[in-house]
C-alpha cells in the first residue's frame, strides 16, 4: 500500500502511460528498493483503485451513465439488460449521429467481436458500415457476457428497433454460426456475406504453403470483375494448392466474391 500511494501521482492524468516495470525501475532507482513485478502490479491497482474507484463498483453507475448519454445526445438508443437476480448481462447502445448518418451510408452491415481483457471479461459485439467516401461509420456496440445465440439474437434485434431494415440491406461478418441464425431469425431473407480477411486468416491457419502467392490470389479474386478474371485465377490458386479451392466453393462463391454476390 506503501508503494501504491507514493505512485498515485503519476495516474492522476488519465493518458498517462506508466507501467508495472516503471514503477520496478523508478522504485530501484530513487529509492533502491527493488520491486518485484507483481509488487509493482499491484501498487499500480491501487493506485488506480484509489483515484477511479474499484472497477466492479462501476456496473452500479451504469443506469446513470445511460440516463445522462440519452440526455447529451437525445434520439440515442440505449438497452440494458440484467439478470433474474439484477445483475449485469448485457449492454447495447447506438449514437444519435449514427442513426442519422445510417441513411446516407450503403445499406452493408459488418458486425464483429472481440474479447474484452480484463478481470471480468466478456465480448464487446460491433456493427459498423461505410459511407459514401469508404469511411467506416460504428453504428452500435454491445457488451455481452459470451458470444452465443442468445446474445447475437439479442443484439439484432436491438439493432432492428434503433435502425429498421433497408431495401438491398446485407450483413457481413465471420462465419459464426450464431450470427447466422440471428440474422435469418430478425432479418429474414435479408443476404449474409463473408468477410474476406476472415476468410484469409483461416486459409493461413488451414493450409500451408505459399502464403504470400496465395494472398495475392485469392483477395484478387475476391475482387474480380468479371467470370473470366475470377475462373482465371481460381485455376491458379487449385495450382498451388486444390484444398484452398475447395474450401472456398464449400464457403460459397457468392459470399466471398464480388462477381459472384447478389
Amino acid at each position: 500500500m506503501v508503494v501504491g500511494s507514493m505512485v498515485i501521482p503519476k495516474y492522476s492524468d488519465p493518458k498517462t502511460i506508466y507501467t508495472p516495470k516503471d514503477i520496478q525501475f523508478d522504485s530501484l532507482s530513487e529509492h533502491s528498493v527493488n520491486l518485484t513485478y507483481m509488487q509493482a502490479w499491484r501498487a499500480k491497482e491501487k493506485a488506480l483503485q484509489f483515484l477511479r474507484g474499484h472497477p466492479a463498483d462501476s456496473y452500479n453507475k451504469l443506469p446513470s451513465y445511460l440516463y445522462i448519454l440519452e440526455k447529451t445526445y437525445p434520439g440515442s438508443v440505449v438497452k440494458l439488460k440484467k439478470t433474474n437476480d439484477d445483475c449485469f448481462l448485457y449492454i447495447f447502445v447506438v449514437i444519435c449521429t449514427s442513426i442519422s448518418g445510417w441513411e446516407y451510408c450503403r445499406p452493408v452491415v459488418v458486425v464483429d467481436e472481440t474479447f474484452l481483457k480484463s478481470a471480468y471479461n466478456g465480448i464487446m459485439l460491433t456493427a459498423s458500415t461505410i459511407d459514401a467516401t469508404s469511411t467506416i461509420l460504428p453504428l452500435a456496440y454491445a457488451v455481452v457476457d459470451s458470444e452465443n445465440n442468445v446474445s447475437w439474437k439479442w443484439f439484432f434485434e436491438q439493432f432492428k428497433l434503433a435502425y429498421g431494415e433497408r431495401a438491398n440491406m446485407c450483413v457481413v461478418s465471420d462465419r459464426n454460426e450464431s450470427i447466422l441464425k440471428a440474422t435469418f431469425i430478425i432479418y429474414p431473407g435479408m443476404p449474409h456475406y463473408s468477410c474476406m480477411w476472415h476468410i484469409w486468416t483461416n486459409i493461413w491457419e488451414k493450409f500451408k504453403k505459399e502464403h504470400l502467392k496465395l494472398s495475392e490470389l485469392y483477395f484478387a479474386t475476391a475482387r474480380s470483375y468479371t467470370l473470366d478474371e475470377f475462373n482465371e485465377r481460381m485455376s491458379k490458386i487449385e495450382e498451388i494448392d486444390p484444398r484452398v479451392k475447395a474450401y472456398l466453393y464449400d464457403i460459397g462463391y457468392h459470399r466471398w466474391s464480388r462477381v459472384h454476390a447478389t
